[in-house]
């Protein structure tokens, strides 16, 4: 018992103690609190920045997509103007598919190979397919 007695003799006065913070734990907590919220700023500026191009290259890649199936759907279309994320992407086709099946046999090739470029400001990206005009049936 004498053990306890000793021990909580050498606690009561830290236990009792009522000092609060002082001046330079608070500047230091500050301190840390501020150089977290400077990194924070930094890791946020650098992934909106990746986001930002990885939106446009979808929109690019998505855009020229579409070129390739307007081009698909009407042969004679050569440019298109889509909305991506509120900004105006320019696409155009170059290539001409078939418009009739070709007869069997006639050396003709039904497919032909289309390209849609797509544009966002300074960007560009392509995409080559072919398009064919199979005989149904």
């Amino acid at each position: 018992m004498s053990i306890i007695k000793v021990m909580l003799r050498g606690a009561s006065p830290i236990l009792k103690s009522r000092q609060g913070f002082t001046l330079v734990e608070s500047l230091i907590s500050i301190l840390l609190i501020a150089l977290m919220a400077v990194t924070s700023e930094g890791l946020i500026a650098y992934f909106a920045k990746y986001t930002k191009q990885d939106l446009t290259s979808d929109c690019l890649l998505q855009a020229a997509s579409s070129g390739i199936e307007a081009k698909r759907a009407n042969p004679a279309v050569s440019s298109i103007q889509l909305i991506c994320a509120g900004q105006t992407v320019h696409v155009s086709m170059t290539g001409n598919p078939p418009s009739m099946t070709p007869l069997m046999g006639s050396g003709t090739s039904a497919c032909a190979d289309v390209v849609s470029t797509s544009t966002l400001g300074s960007r560009t990206m392509e995409m080559r397919d072919k398009i064919c005009n199979f005989p149904e049936g």
